[in-house]
Order: C-alpha cells, then structure tokens, then sequence
C-alpha cells in the first residue's frame, strides 16, 4: 500500500540522489582537512538524505529482534528508506509489547549516542562534522520529534512506551527520557549550527 510517508520517501531519494552527484563532483575538496561552510551543507545534507536510512534500518531491526527474543515470528518487515514498520505475530504479554516497541527506539537513541563518544578518536574533520551532524539528527528525532508525532495523531511507537498502566516501565522511561534530554541539552547537542555569513559566491 503506498501512503503519504511512502511519497516523501520518494521525493527524498530524488534529494539524495543530487546529494551523492555532488558529493561524487566534490569529493577531493569535501574530504580534505579545510571544512568550509559548502562542506557544512553538503555535511548536512549527506547526514540527513544519506545516513538516516540506515538509521530507520537499524530502527525496524531492533524491533524484530526484540519480536524474536519473545518467541514471536514477524509477519512483515518493511524498510521503505526513510521510514519502515515492523508487523509481528504472536502471544506476548504487555510488557513483552512495552519492549517491542521501545526496543527500535532504544537502538536509534543509541546510535545517536555512540558517534559522540568516538569523534575524538577521528582524525579527519570532515567525518567528524558528519558523525556529529547525523548524531544530532538522530536524537532529535527518536527523542524529540518521534514522540511528539506518536500523540498528535500519527500514532508510532511511543504511545505505547508511555503507557502509564505498564508499571514501572513507562514510569522510569519518563524519568530516564529527561534525564537524557537535560544531558544531551547541557552538552549543546541539540544546539543549532553557526552559520558562516562571509562566504562569497
């Protein structure tokens, strides 16, 4: 069934098919040691159009996996590039479901969450902005934007994860939801870019 997700899917592997003809033109100046603010956007975008797939893959695989730890079977793995969905089948108990749902999520915050703790070990700058960049994207969605749209009528994951009669999971997700949101904020990760107005075109 194509849906509206399925559209923007689309119209964003048009974008990110430019993204990789200009990183393929671009190549020798965006990988050397000089970032100017022409990588930073390219950097961006690559993060964006060209990273967050795997992310939305990683995401779907945590949910299976955590279908078959509990003895369940998936019935459907979609991966449409920049969303997917797990349907999975079996006699799970809420909290089994609880994990379900907060299993692909757990993986997206934690590989938004790795990349800022081996940056310092990267030599070369322009994969460090890359690394960084995409980070950020993936923490500001899976912990900011995912939840938001999952209670305004899109539906998604974390209507369950914040079932409050799930005792005491949802409870201590709150609690550790914005402990993390505060130590991410305290870290300036979610803070906005600088742009460079001093280029000249």
């Amino acid at each position: 069934m194509f849906t509206a997700f399925d559209l923007i899917s689309v119209f964003y592997c048009i974008i990110a098919i430019g993204v990789i003809r200009r990183l393929i033109k671009n190549w020798k100046p965006f990988c050397d040691d000089v970032i100017t603010p022409s990588d930073t956007r390219l950097v961006t975008e690559a993060a964006f159009f060209l990273l967050i797939p795997f992310g939305v893959l990683l995401h779907e695989l945590g949910h299976a996996v955590a279908v078959w730890h509990f003895g369940g079977i998936v019935v459907d793995f979609e991966w449409r590039i920049f969303w997917g969905y797990v349907l999975p089948a079996g006699n799970f108990t809420d909290v089994e479901r609880w994990w379900i749902s907060l299993s692909g999520n757990l993986v997206s915050i934690a590989i938004g969450i790795i990349p800022l703790f081996v940056v310092s070990k990267i030599k070369k700058p322009i994969i460090v902005e890359l690394l960084k960049y995409f980070a950020k994207l993936e923490l500001i969605y899976s912990l900011i934007f995912y939840p938001f749209f999952s209670f305004v009528g899109f539906g998604g994951d974390w209507v369950r994860i914040y079932d409050f009669s799930i005792k005491p999971y949802a409870q201590i997700t709150l609690v550790l939801h914005i402990f993390l949101m505060f130590i991410l904020w305290k870290l300036d990760v979610f803070k906005a870019e600088q742009s460079n107005k001093s280029e000249q075109f």
